[in-house]
């Protein structure tokens, strides 16, 4: 007769599927940040200080933004960040509801923390100044 071991702690698919979830969800907050910095510090550099950009200002609008060879992913990942923070929350609330957790605590609060992180993204890609900023690069 042949044995099988098995472990009683081997991640399944759904709890690998929720750290994926976490991951993303991270990561994509932390490429927003990266993305914003980014943007912000092209329009102090073109501009000689720090301010927040707006399409067709005064200060940059004889300058060519679309020359930076970030532009167009910075601007893209700045003006879809409502949409999928909004969708990072759902799918987070989805989780939620069918435990996808499984009472891995860790895992609990890993989400919780990271549904955290896609509600004050949120928050703040709707604000005027992160709109104009992604406008900005897109003009």
């Amino acid at each position: 007769m042949t044995t099988a071991a098995m472990r009683s702690n081997a991640p399944t698919s759904t709890k690998a599927s929720a750290w994926t979830l976490v991951w993303a969800q991270y990561g994509y907050a932390l490429l927003y940040a990266v993305c914003a910095y980014a943007a912000m510090a092209h329009a102090a550099d073109l501009a000689g200080r720090w301010y927040v950009p707006a399409q067709g200002d005064a200060v940059t609008e004889s300058l060519d933004v679309t020359g930076w060879a970030w532009s167009i992913p910075a601007g893209m990942v700045l003006t879809m960040a409502p949409v999928l923070a909004g969708l990072g929350l759902l799918v987070s609330g989805l989780a939620f509801l069918v435990r996808l957790a499984g009472g891995n605590r860790r895992l609990t609060r890993a989400l919780i923390g990271s549904t955290a992180v896609m509600l004050v993204l949120l928050i703040v890609s709707l604000t005027p100044a992160a709109q104009s900023v992604g406008g900005w690069l897109l003009d």
